[in-house]
C-alpha cells in the first residue's frame, strides 16, 4: 500500500526525473512520427507497384501465338486455393499516333467487365460509366473504344471523343494501324501504365491474328495482396499452368520454361526490397534511442538510492520488506516512462495526422516534393507500431530501474539508519 504514494513523493522532489519523462516523450514522438512517414512511403510505393497490375501474372509472351486455351486455363487457375479470380489479357508494344504527334507505349487488351470486377481499375478511371467501351459509328467508320493513360492525356491534351491510332505488328510481323475512339482515362501511379491504353481483348486478338487466344493470365488473390503466402500461391499457380500445358499442348513441353509466373512484388522487387529494408533499419535505429531512456532512468534512480539511504532504512524499520523496496524503485521507473507515454502518444498522433498542415503553417519543406515524386507527405500510423512503442518504452523503464531497485533492496536496514 505504501509503494505508490512513496514513489510519487520521491519523484516529486526530484525535478530531474521529469526531465527523463520529457526525453521519453520526445523519443516516443520521434519514433511514431518517423515510422508513420516510412510506412506512408511504403504504402505509397506499394500502391504504385500494384496500381492496376494483377497480384500475379502468368506471361506467355515468348510462346508463339500465346496461350492455346486461355479460358480453360484461367478456370483451372481460378480454382487454386487463395485465388479470387483470373482475367485474360494481351499486351503488346505499340506506337500511339495523336494527330501529328507520336509516342511509344503499350497496348493492353482486356475483358473490361472482369477487370472492373476484380482489379482496381474502377477506382482509377474516369468517367466511371464506360458503357461506351464497345463499338462506335463515327463518320461512317466503325471505331472501337479505348481507355488512355493519364500521362498521354496530359501530354497531348486529350479529351473523351478524340481519336488515336495505334501502330503495331501482328504475329506474322506485318504492321497494323488501328484507329480507336477515346472513351475514358486511367489515372494510375505506375508510369508504365500511364503510357498505355486499354482496348477490348477479343478485338485486339483478331487484329494480331490470334483469335480466341491470349498472352497473359492476370491472377487476383483473396484478401491482402501483400499476404505472407503469396509466393506459395504463386507456386501452386505455376504448377497448375504447367500441368495444363503438358496436357493440352504436349508438343510445347520443351518450351515450358519460357512461361513465367510473377507476383507484383517480383515485378518491382528492387523497390519493394529497398522500401522494406529501409523501414526495418529505421525501426531498429529508433529502437536504439530507447537505450538512452534506460541509461537516464538508471542514473537518476541510482543517485536517488544513494540520497535516500536513511529513508530506506526508516521504511525497513517500519516493516517494509526487500521486495517492497524493490517494487518502490521499479514503480518510479515505470512512472517516468508512463508520464512520457501519456504526453507523447497523443502528440505523436496529432502530429502524424496534421503533418502537411504544419508544414504549410511553418513554411518548411521537410521532403522535396519533386525529388520524392509526391504532392503531400504520406503517413500511416499502424496500431501495431503504437503497441510496440508502448511495450518498448515500458520495458526501457523497467530495465532502467531494475539495477537501482535491486541495489536498494539489498541495503542493510541497520546500516541505513546509521547513514548520515
Amino acid at each position: 500500500m505504501y509503494v505508490i504514494p512513496v514513489a510519487f513523493r520521491f519523484l516529486r522532489k526530484r525535478p530531474i526525473s521529469w526531465m527523463a519523462a520529457a526525453i521519453t516523450m520526445l523519443i516516443v514522438i520521434l519514433y511514431l512520427l518517423i515510422i508513420s512517414v516510412m510506412e506512408g512511403f511504403k504504402a505509397l510505393h506499394m500502391d504504385s507497384l500494384q496500381s492496376v497490375q494483377a497480384h500475379m501474372t502468368v506471361q506467355a509472351g515468348s510462346i508463339a501465338r500465346g496461350m492455346w486455351h486461355p479460358e480453360k486455363w484461367a478456370a483451372e487457375v481460378a480454382g487454386v486455393e487463395g485465388v479470387k479470380g483470373v482475367t485474360i489479357g494481351l499486351e503488346i508494344p505499340a506506337i500511339a499516333i495523336f494527330d501529328e504527334s507520336r509516342t511509344i507505349g503499350a497496348l493492353r487488351g482486356v475483358d473490361l467487365d472482369r477487370e472492373l470486377a476484380l482489379g482496381r481499375m474502377r477506382e482509377l478511371i474516369s468517367p466511371k460509366d464506360l458503357s461506351e467501351f464497345g463499338v462506335h459509328d463515327v463518320g461512317g467508320k466503325t471505331l472501337r473504344g479505348c481507355i488512355v493513360g493519364g500521362m498521354w492525356k496530359r501530354r497531348h491534351n486529350l479529351k473523351t471523343g478524340d481519336h488515336v491510332t495505334f501502330l503495331f505488328t501482328d504475329e506474322e510481323g506485318d504492321p497494323r494501324p488501328v484507329a480507336f475512339r477515346i472513351v475514358g482515362f486511367f489515372e494510375g501511379k505506375d508510369p508504365y501504365y500511364e503510357n498505355a491504353a486499354f482496348v477490348d481483348r477479343s478485338f485486339l486478338a483478331e487484329k494480331l491474328g490470334i483469335p480466341g487466344q491470349a498472352k497473359t493470365l492476370s491472377v487476383w488473390v483473396a484478401g491482402d495482396p501483400d499476404r505472407p503466402d503469396l509466393d506459395a500461391i504463386r507456386s501452386k499457380v505455376k504448377g497448375t499452368v504447367d500441368a495444363a500445358m503438358a496436357r493440352d499442348v504436349p508438343h510445347l513441353k520443351q518450351l515450358r520454361e519460357v512461361l513465367e509466373v510473377e507476383t507484383w512484388r517480383e515485378k518491382g522487387d528492387n523497390w519493394y526490397q529497398a522500401i522494406t529494408r529501409e523501414n526495418q533499419i529505421m525501426r531498429f535505429i529508433m529502437g536504439i534511442f530507447l537505450v538512452f531512456v534506460v541509461i537516464i532512468i538508471m542514473l537518476i534512480l541510482s543517485r536517488m538510492v544513494a540520497e535516500k539511504v536513511r529513508d530506506i532504512g526508516v521504511l525497513r524499520a517500519m516493516g517494509a520488506t526487500p521486495r517492497g523496496i524493490l517494487a518502490l524503485f521499479l514503480v518510479q521507473g515505470l512512472c517516468i516512462t508512463l508520464a512520457g507515454l501519456a504526453v507523447g502518444l497523443p502528440l505523436a498522433v496529432l502530429l502524424t495526422r496534421n503533418l502537411n498542415e504544419l508544414e504549410k503553417a511553418f513554411q518548411v519543406n521537410i521532403f522535396p516534393k519533386a525529388a520524392f515524386l509526391i504532392e503531400t507527405i504520406p503517413s500511416r500510423l499502424l496500431p501495431q507500431d503504437v503497441a510496440l512503442i508502448v511495450v518498448l518504452t515500458l520495458g526501457a523503464g523497467f530495465l532502467g530501474a531494475l539495477y537501482p531497485a535491486w541495489k536498494a533492496s539489498r541495503l542493510d536496514p541497520v546500516e541505513c539508519l546509521r547513514h548520515e
